[in-house]
């Protein structure tokens, strides 16, 4: 009785909430009654194994082609009080059950309660600004680097994600709150930008990020050089940028046109811009052989990073260019590093 008694109740619990159970339950309980009453009937045709799933299909939709009726008055009875009203209800209850799962799958996505875990070599972008952070996206998706593995966006300030066709969001109650960071799939990320509205939170998200032992490239945005100084003497892997509007507007006003020229060098996807490429390993080469290489497929050698961390701005014509170091250009799209490997076993 104990064991009646649960599986009644469970059953009831189902029957009210209408799940997919009960649901499929009744759906085979009406099947098999209503393949009975036929075979009752003398309906051989309607309960063929050929036939019966396709009847009842077009019934359901209330398609009826017309190709398969009954044939007897039990059979029309049978169709007619059970087959036809059941069959439509049943279908009708799928549909609706279907959209309902649906729009709470959507709506979860929308509010940033979803997790990502299958991403993989994607940008996080974390923290929101509203317009300006609008913007961020907007360059980010317009750069070939960052369009193709998606955008995720880890953020306090949004209520959901305003943006579905471009940027998956995930939404978390505090930056300091690292364990929520792990539904955007942080650790296999490719690159990460940290650009809360206040530094406190900047400084919160990056420890948070860390947490997580990123692989990914790491950017972290300060109003303050403080901050800046701090994150770098505990993570000098993290780059720190800070506003350049002082130097921006400097340079405009001994150089006019300058703020113009870096704002398109700045910009993907606006004219020129400017990129960068990690030299393919078997690659060792002059500068003067990397720049016209990249001349070739309409790209402007401008400097280098050095595997030691070194900058080379304009550098000599022989300044050697090893594998691992970070070549930087002007083009008017993003050059694949691929296309050093001509350099391979060239005279350096």
């Amino acid at each position: 009785m104990w064991v009646l008694g649960r599986l009644s109740r469970s059953l009831l619990r189902h029957v009210r909430r209408v799940s997919w159970f009960a649901l499929v339950m009744a759906l085979l309980a009406h099947l098999l009654l209503t393949w009975v009453l036929l075979a009752a009937a003398g309906e051989a045709k309607l309960i063929a194994p050929g036939a019966f799933p396709y009847y009842y299909m077009t019934t359901a939709t209330t398609i009826g082609y017309g190709d398969l009726t009954p044939q007897t008055t039990a059979g029309r009875m049978v169709v007619a009080f059970l087959l036809m009203p059941g069959s439509v209800a049943f279908f009708a209850a799928v549909l609706t059950k279907t959209g309902a799962g649906l729009s709470v799958y959507w709506r979860r996505h929308r509010e940033g309660r979803m997790r990502y875990d299958e991403m993989n070599g994607h940008t996080v972008l974390v923290g929101w600004r509203g317009a300006e952070s609008d913007r961020l996206v907007s360059l980010l998706l317009s750069d070939t680097a960052t369009d193709d593995e998606g955008l995720v966006v880890i953020a306090e300030e949004l209520k959901e994600n305003h943006r579905p066709e471009h940027m998956r969001f995930v939404a978390i109650g505090t930056y300091a709150d690292a364990p929520s960071f792990a539904r955007a799939a942080i650790a296999s990320a490719h690159r990460i930008i940290i650009n809360p509205p206040t530094d406190d939170q900047t400084l919160a998200a990056v420890l948070a990020v860390m947490a997580h032992a990123p692989t990914a490239h790491v950017v972290a945005h300060f109003e303050c050089d403080a901050a800046a100084q701090l994150v770098r003497s505990h993570y000098p892997q993290v780059e720190c940028t800070r506003p350049m509007v002082a130097e921006v507007i400097a340079r405009a006003a001994q150089d006019p046109g300058s703020s113009a020229l870096t704002q398109d060098l700045l910009s993907a996807g606006e004219g020129q811009a400017q990129f960068s490429l990690v030299v393919p390993a078997g690659v060792r080469a002059t500068a003067l052989q990397v720049a016209t290489c990249l001349k070739t497929h309409g790209g402007m050698f401008i400097g280098m990073r050095a595997v030691d961390g070194a900058m080379h701005i304009n550098p000599d014509d022989k300044q050697q260019v090893e594998a691992g170091a970070l070549a930087y250009y002007l083009a008017s799209r993003r050059i694949e590093a691929s296309v050093l490997r001509v350099l391979e076993g060239a005279p350096a």
